[in-house]
């Protein structure tokens, strides 16, 4: 047995990557259990250490109940939403949170969360858009403005951005991984990180679920308002971005903000792209 020397879990000797925390553990110099419990480094620590290698048979037959088809259920379905919504509430108090707890989420709330994320915003957008195009039209009939027709389908315009979105809320934690893997060494579980990422921005979504509620109600009198918050939340996965490589150990030459930079730049230029695809070339 060997020590973690990120989020000091006690794993097996022969583990090549934490399966904890997700970090490489290859070419690390890992601590050994004897020489853990000889050190006084941790001996005012409290915290509680995970030991992997217990209960491997009570791991296994909870594995093999997990993979049994089981019928669908109110109840079931109904324990998943309260589990996913814990999840987003833990992140909002703690958007960093210990590596340690970080593997009792699910590794599939990220990609829900950018789900949810692209279809509220896809509809606040539409909301929005068709919510002005109406009001333009109105006032060019009673006043000096040139009638110009403004035709907004909206469900051609939900899809449209609905697509657009769900690429801008992926592609930043898809290219901070491909950063932290490919420039900065760092081996990390994708599907945790995709995780990890959306529940650091648990409070942006709230405001997004508030600026789709308020556009829904008055879109032209609440439009200012409302599209702050969009912007707010829109900035959140910028500065998460940004945070989760700056936290980032970096035993390379290459400097973070240039890294930063060159992330921002591909987002931007990807986003561009498909903008144009999807609202000019089409």
């Amino acid at each position: 047995m060997k020590i973690c020397i990120y989020c000091h879990n006690r794993i097996p000797k022969e583990a090549l990557i934490c399966p904890m925390c997700g970090s490489d553990v290859s070419g690390s110099d890992a601590i050994h259990q004897d020489e853990f419990y000889q050190s006084t480094l941790f001996e005012d620590s409290t915290e509680k250490f995970v030991d992997l290698t217990a209960d491997e048979d009570e791991e296994k037959t909870a594995a093999a109940l997990r993979a049994e088809k089981q019928p669908f259920s109110f109840n079931e379905a109904k324990h998943k939403l309260s589990r996913y919504i814990r999840f987003l509430w833990k992140k909002m108090q703690d958007p960093a949170e210990s590596r340690k707890s970080r593997r009792e989420s699910h590794n599939l709330y990220g990609y829900i969360t950018f789900i949810i994320s692209a279809l509220l915003s896809a509809g606040l957008v539409t909301r929005i858009a068709v919510a002005l195009a109406n009001q333009y039209d109105l006032m060019s009939q009673i006043s000096l403005l040139p009638a110009v027709t403004f035709e907004v389908e909206p469900v051609i315009w939900f899809m449209k951005s609905f697509l657009l979105f769900v690429a801008f809320y992926y592609l930043y934690p898809l290219l901070a991984y491909l950063i932290k893997t490919i420039f900065l060494h760092r081996s990390n579980d994708f599907h945790n990180w995709m995780t990890q990422y959306a529940g650091m921005n648990a409070f942006g979504l709230l405001l997004l679920g508030t600026a789709f509620v308020a556009s829904l109600i008055a879109p032209i009198l609440l439009a200012v308002p409302v599209l702050l918050l969009f912007l707010v939340h829109l900035s959140s996965y910028l500065v998460t971005f940004i945070a989760s490589l700056y936290q980032t150990i970096n035993e390379t030459k290459r400097d973070t903000l240039y890294l930063c930079l060159g992330g921002i730049s591909a987002h931007l230029l990807l986003m561009t792209t498909i903008t144009y695809l999807l609202f000019l070339k089409m």
